[in-house]
C-alpha cells in the first residue's frame, strides 16, 4: 500500500491467488490474464464501495451526498488497483441533521442590515444547525443561516463582515471534510485494502474454475 494519506490507496493484487492461477492454468493460453482480468476490477469496486461504508461508519452523511462517482477514481493496471480519493470539502448543509432544510425567516425578530448600500431592518434567517459526526450533538450556529443562491444551490452560510461590488453582506458557505480527510487514517486505508484483497482472492477462485470448466483443450 503506498501514496499520499488520504489521496491514494494503490495495491499489487498479486500474491498466492496468482501463484495458484499459473499452476492451475498452465496449460491454458493467457488463463492467467484473463482470470486477472475478470477479478481485478471487482476488487477495485470493493475498493470503492467500502471506502463509502467507512466513511458512513463515522460521518452522518447519505452515500449519494458523498458522491464516490466524483470523488472516488478507481485505476487497473496488470494486477495492480489504485484508488484516487479527491474533491473539495462537502458543504455542510449536505450532512444529515442540518436544520432548517430551506431558507426560513425568524419573523419574531428584527434586525437592522446593510441591503444594496442601505441600513435597512429585516427579519433575520433562523440559525441553522448541524454536525458531520455521528453520535454527536447537533451544533447550531447563531451567526449562520440557510439561504438558497441564484443558481438554485442551497447551503449554510454566515456573513464575512465584508460588502458586495452590489453593496450587500459579504457571505460564506460553510464547509465540512472531504473524501480524503475522511479517509486519511492508515488504519483506515489498511481495512479498506484488507478487505478489497479478501474480495479479489474469492474472485481469483471463481475465476479459475470458471476457466477451467470452459477450456476443452481443442
Amino acid at each position: 500500500m503506498s501514496g499520499a494519506v488520504g489521496l491514494y490507496i494503490s495495491e499489487d493484487f498479486g500474491g498466492n491467488s496468482v501463484e495458484r492461477a499459473r499452476k492451475l492454468l498452465v496449460g491454458i493460453p493467457n488463463g492467467v490474464t484473463k482470470a486477472v482480468r475478470s477479478a481485478l476490477p471487482r476488487a477495485a469496486s470493493a475498493l470503492k464501495t467500502e471506502s463509502t461504508k467507512a466513511i458512513r461508519e463515522r460521518y452522518d452523511i447519505s452515500a449519494a451526498n458523498i458522491r464516490a462517482g466524483e470523488n472516488i477514481t478507481v485505476k487497473i493496471h496488470d494486477t495492480e488497483a489504485q484508488v484516487k480519493f479527491s474533491g473539495k470539502k462537502i458543504p455542510l448543509y449536505r450532512y444529515n441533521g442540518t436544520t432548517p432544510k430551506f431558507p426560513t425567516t425568524d419573523n419574531s425578530k428584527t434586525i437592522r442590515t446593510i441591503v444594496a448600500g442601505q441600513l435597512r431592518p429585516v427579519h433575520p434567517s433562523v440559525a441553522a444547525s448541524a454536525h458531520q459526526l455521528k453520535g454527536t450533538s447537533v451544533k447550531r450556529f447563531e451567526n449562520a443561516f440557510v439561504a438558497k443562491m441564484k443558481s438554485g444551490h442551497i447551503g449554510i452560510f454566515e456573513r464575512t463582515g465584508g460588502i458586495t461590488s452590489s453593496g450587500s453582506n459579504e457571505i460564506k458557505e460553510l464547509q465540512g471534510s472531504s473524501v480524503p480527510q475522511m479517509l486519511g487514517s492508515k488504519e483506515v486505508q489498511d481495512e479498506l485494502v484488507n478487505k478489497a484483497s479478501q474480495k479479489f482472492e474469492e474472485r481469483m477462485e471463481h475465476e479459475i474454475m470458471r476457466i477451467m470448466n470452459g477450456w476443452s483443450g481443442t
